[in-house]
C-alpha cells in the first residue's frame, strides 16, 4: 500500500513538474525608425545620412533568461540565432522551467567556445552551418558576428559594407522586457532599429570595413547599445504600472550610488540581485519620496521594487 502511495506520489510530481516547462519563444521585428523593415527603403541616421539596406545578418547568442523575481537561466552555447533582414525573427529557445519571463541576456555574434569552429561541420538548418552569403570571415577571426550593406548618399548611388567580427568585440546586454504567457509557450518580444546601427556613422562617403575595428566596430557597439528595445504588445498589467506608478532609478549608469524615485510611496521595498540570480541584498523602502542606497560591485545589478498592489517593477542599473 505504501508502495503505490509512493508511486502516485512520485507520478504526481513528475506531472505537475511537466506542467511547469514552458516554450520560450524569441521573437525580434526588423525596423527603420518607426517604419517596419523593408530592402532598399529610404531612411537616415542621426547625422541625417540617407540610406538603405540590401544586406542585414547577424548572430544572437549567450542567452540569459532572467525570470520569476530575478532569478537567471543561461542557456546553452549551441542556442544561437541567425537574424536576417528577409524575415521577423521568431525562434524556440528551448522549452524550460519558467513561469514569468521579465529580461533577457544576449549577446551579438558567436560564443567563444563556438566562434573559431568550421562551419562545414554544420548541417542546415544550425545557423551556423555555411550561409549565402557568408557569413563566416575565416579560421583566425571565425564568423562575421554583423554584415550590413547598402547604398548610401543623397542619390543612395554609394555603397557601404561593415562586417563586424572578432572575439573581443562579443558583447553582452539585457533587455528588460515583460514575456507574453499563451498556453505553454512565453514570448520575449524585440524591436531592433537599424538607423541605430549607423548611429553616428557617416555612410555618405560609404565606408566599406571589414573586421578592422573601425566603423565595423561601432555598429557592433551600437548593436549593443542602441539597437533593441522591449518590443511592442507588452501586457496590459505591465502597461498600466509604468503609466500610473512614479518610480524611477537614477543616475544609471552610476559609480554605485543611486536614488530610488518613490514619490508616491508605492513600493514598500526591494530586492537587488546580479546578473547570475545572486541576491545581494534586500530593505525596505522608507516612506518617503527618495531613498539612498550603494551598490558595491561593479557591473548589472536587476532590482525589484516591491509594490504595495503586488504589481512588482524590475530595473536594470548597471555600476560602472
Amino acid at each position: 500500500m505504501k508502495k503505490s502511495i509512493f508511486t502516485l506520489i512520485l507520478a504526481l510530481s513528475i506531472c505537475f513538474s511537466a506542467l511547469a516547462q514552458k516554450n520560450v519563444i524569441l521573437t525580434i521585428k526588423h525596423k527603420l525608425g518607426s517604419n517596419n523593415f523593408a530592402f532598399n527603403q529610404p531612411a537616415s541616421n542621426d547625422l541625417s545620412n540617407n540610406f538603405s539596406v540590401t544586406r542585414i545578418d547577424y548572430y544572437v547568442s549567450k542567452f540569459v533568461i532572467i525570470h520569476d523575481g530575478a532569478q537567471t537561466l543561461s542557456l546553452p552555447d549551441s542556442v544561437v540565432v541567425l537574424a536576417k533582414g528577409t524575415n521577423n525573427v521568431s525562434v524556440n529557445l528551448g522549452n524550460y522551467n519558467v513561469t514569468n519571463v521579465e529580461g533577457i541576456t544576449f549577446s551579438v555574434g558567436v560564443p567563444l567556445s563556438l566562434n573559431n569552429t568550421d562551419p562545414t561541420l554544420y548541417k542546415s538548418p544550425n545557423p551556423l552551418a555555411p550561409q549565402s552569403p557568408s557569413m563566416h570571415w575565416g579560421w583566425t577571426a571565425g564568423f562575421r558576428f554583423v554584415a550590413i550593406e547598402g547604398k548610401s548618399g543623397t542619390t543612395l548611388n554609394t555603397t557601404y559594407e561593415m562586417h563586424g567580427l572578432g572575439n573581443t568585440n562579443y558583447f553582452s546586454q539585457t533587455k528588460m522586457v515583460a514575456g507574453i504567457n499563451s498556453g505553454n509557450s512565453i514570448t520575449v518580444n524585440l524591436d531592433a532599429d537599424y538607423t541605430k546601427a549607423l548611429k553616428g556613422i557617416n555612410v555618405t562617403q560609404g565606408p566599406i570595413d571589414h573586421g578592422v575595428d573601425a566603423t565595423d566596430l561601432k555598429v557592433l557597439q551600437n548593436f549593443r547599445d542602441f539597437v533593441f528595445s522591449a518590443g511592442t504588445g507588452l501586457p496590459s498589467s505591465i502597461n498600466s504600472v509604468s503609466q500610473n506608478s512614479v518610480i524611477s532609478v537614477f543616475p544609471n549608469p552610476t559609480n554605485g550610488e543611486i536614488t530610488i524615485n518613490n514619490e508616491n510611496n508605492d513600493y514598500k521595498a526591494l530586492v537587488v540581485n546580479d546578473i547570475t540570480g545572486k541576491e545581494i541584498f534586500n530593505m525596505e523602502l522608507s516612506n518617503t519620496a527618495f531613498n539612498k542606497m550603494n551598490l558595491p560591485n561593479k557591473g548589472i545589478h536587476i532590482i525589484t521594487l516591491k509594490a504595495n498592489n503586488g504589481n512588482n517593477v524590475i530595473k536594470k542599473v548597471i555600476v560602472e
